[in-house]
């Protein structure tokens, strides 16, 4: 203040005014005998410049700081076109993929949180015409997982009989090589075993249990002894070998209006908990080769059903951990980003949870280090987080 006042004061020779002599002699000791009107205003304008150049950086400063934070609140609910472009076709080597691995997982598995919070939206503005005919309503599992027109399972006979909660899914080997759908209710196991029976199906996998914490998943579709007839399908039960995490059925499939029979298998993995994953990676991963040791033997062109309750979560996984281990064996890269981003351009929802798109990862460590004859198989830790995203513990 003392500055800009001795610099207005500089002025008063040529104010039309009387100055004190207290006032003038404060002057002549405050003023240097050089200084000129124009000095006085190039300090002038140096402090006023110097002034909104610090309020700019300021400014600067604030702005920043501002859109730093606004993008880490909005990175995870919205994720970001550069995350879309980046993340999508970018397949990893194999060799490279432990380091690809560990800093992903920093920060509390932030890297993956980032690529599945960017997999949410792929496929979902797709049309799902058929399943919400009237007609069809009542024969979903679940009112928000819908199978997409233009991949849907369709049945034999007139629109308004070849309606199924189903999709053909992509495998590594045919963009058919699986069939994702709901557990079957009341009201639609028949339409499930015609599905079988129409789609030459030998190979059935089921990652549910019928009941799960007092709650309904799956209506039991199988006899256990005695044959049962479903619609014009005669299911013949033939032999059953449990395991203490899966059980294998063996079962006879006649069509009672034509007398043609054929044999499917029954792959029931009992071990995967209602919320959460599997407890160690190597456990699914060796249902895994049993059933693709069956389905190499017996299936031919064609395709696998897979379910869990609404065929999303635990069906989703499975199908791409099968995709997983052909493309490390087979091409020796790991892209699990674009194993689920073709799922869920298939059906909605495929690999439901971020917890289950990091066992995924996980399980992709896992088989590359076996593969070093390291042995090591990741146990979870994180089963209490809720696997279903949808109304009514589906997955």
């Amino acid at each position: 203040m003392q500055a800009i006042e001795s610099t207005f004061l500089k002025k008063g020779p040529e104010l039309p005014r009387k100055i004190s002599p207290t006032t003038a002699s404060t002057i002549s000791k405050t003023t240097s005998p050089t200084s000129t009107p124009a000095s006085s205003d190039i300090t002038i304008g140096g402090i006023v410049g110097g002034i909104l150049v610090l309020f700019l950086l300021l400014g600067i400063v604030i702005f920043f700081v501002h859109r730093r934070r606004r993008g880490n609140k909005q990175t995870l609910s919205l994720g970001s076109v550069a995350s879309r472009s980046t993340c999508r076709n970018k397949p990893i080597k194999a060799e490279k993929y432990e380091k690809y691995y560990l800093e992903q997982h920093t920060d509390e598995n932030y890297g993956f949180a980032l690529q599945f919070e960017d997999l949410r939206v792929v496929g979902i503005t797709q049309p799902t015409i058929a399943a919400l005919c009237m007609e069809n309503k009542q024969k979903n599992r679940y009112n928000n997982v819908l199978p997409y027109d233009i991949c849907r399972v369709k049945l034999a006979g007139d629109i308004n009989e070849d309606y199924i909660n189903a999709n053909y899914l992509p495998g590594y080997n045919s963009k058919t090589e699986f069939i994702g759908t709901q557990g079957p209710l009341p009201n639609t196991i028949k339409d499930f075993w015609r599905m079988i029976w129409e789609k030459d199906v030998h190979t059935v996998v089921m990652l549910t249990r019928c009941n799960e914490q007092g709650k309904v998943k799956c209506e039991k579709y199988w006899p256990s002894f005695k044959a049962q007839t479903y619609g014009h399908i005669q299911v013949h039960f033939v032999k059953k070998t449990p395991e203490e995490n899966w059980i294998i059925r063996d079962f006879m499939l006649e069509n009672v209006a034509n007398g043609k029979r054929h044999n499917i298998r029954h792959f029931h993995f009992i071990a995967w908990p209602d919320h959460g994953v599997p407890e160690n990676t190597d456990l699914l991963i060796r249902f895994r080769n049993l059933v693709r040791e069956h389905m190499n033997l017996n299936n031919g062109n064609s395709p696998t059903v897979v379910h869990c309750s609404a065929g999303v979560g635990r069906t989703g996984t499975l199908i791409a951990l099968d995709h997983l281990i052909h493309q490390i064996k087979l091409d020796n890269i790991v892209d699990i980003y674009g194993i689920v981003y073709e799922l869920r351009m298939h059906r909605p929802l495929m690999v439901q949870t971020e917890e289950q798109y990091v066992f995924l990862n996980q399980c992709a460590l896992d088989i590359i280090r076996s593969n070093k004859n390291s042995n090591i198989s990741y146990t979870n830790i994180a089963l209490e987080i809720c696997e279903n995203l949808i109304p009514g513990n589906a997955k």
